[in-house]
């Protein structure tokens, strides 16, 4: 099974790249996918995306196919998806 992953900001900076397409097999999930690649990309991209209790950053936004990733609900992937990493954005002053 086939998925394509985009990275955007910093995010692309630390992965090296800004998309991959990626081989994986029936039935994964895609918190298996973005641990699996926080694992192979090492440093800086792990920091980037998990905290210490290896989850998803509160500062990054993760979508499957243009729907945001739950991280306490798993998301079984299907040939063909996307899964995007943006930054969050905050700010502004008053």
């Amino acid at each position: 099974m086939k998925i394509t992953v985009e990275y955007s900001g910093q995010i692309k900076n630390a992965a090296g790249c800004p998309r991959a397409a990626l081989d994986i097999g029936d039935g994964v999930s895609a918190q298996e996918v973005v641990l699996r690649l926080a694992d192979e990309h090492g440093e800086p991209l792990a920091s980037f995306l998990l905290d210490d209790e290896r989850r998803l950053r509160a500062t990054v936004l993760a979508f499957v196919n243009d729907e945001q990733l739950q991280w306490d609900a798993s998301r079984s992937l299907s040939d063909g998806d996307e899964i995007v990493f943006m930054s969050a954005i905050a700010g502004g002053s008053s």
